[in-house]
């Protein structure tokens, strides 16, 4: 399923990191506002509860996750105002005051040990951040998202 919240390119950015998000709601309702060109959001992959991860946007291409900065702290910051250009964005469905699910992080952890495999992109504290370390003024992913639990199961030899 393909987004029309988004730009074809990278403006000639490689891919250098993740950034973790939570829609504040179910998959089906984040999927639909990520559908609707009003939202002016979108993310490259969602995982469901279940683990089953929806791409949205290529990762070629640039999804509107991030927006601009805001008392960022994420050292990846240093490549641009603009984070999206630069960042592959996944979603947990689901709200920030929840824990997401096992399969959710361990889905997630797969997936950015395949895009990091493919992009050459080293996984460590700098490259896998949650959205609030771009923008301060957000909780988003939340609390009871581990950072450390999805880059340790992500720097596993995968299976």
């Amino acid at each position: 399923m393909i987004t029309p919240n988004q730009e074809y390119g990278r403006r000639g950015q490689t891919i250098r990191g993740f950034v973790i998000h939570r829609p504040e709601g179910s998959f089906e309702s984040a999927e639909s506002w990520i559908m609707s060109p009003k939202s002016q959001v979108s993310y490259h992959d969602m995982i469901d509860t279940d683990g089953t991860i929806t791409n949205f946007v290529m990762p070629k291409n640039t999804a509107w996750h991030a927006g601009l900065v805001k008392d960022g702290t994420a050292d990846i910051l240093k490549y641009g105002p603009n984070p999206n250009f630069y960042t592959i964005g996944i979603s947990l469905a689901g709200f920030a005051k929840d824990e997401p699910t096992q399969a959710q992080i361990t889905a997630c952890a797969k997936l950015i040990s395949t895009y990091a495999e493919n992009f050459n992109i080293q996984l460590d504290n700098n490259t896998i951040i949650p959205h609030h370390d771009i923008r301060a003024d957000k909780l988003c992913p939340g609390v009871n998202v581990s950072i450390q639990t999805i880059l340790y199961l992500a720097l596993l030899p995968q299976t």
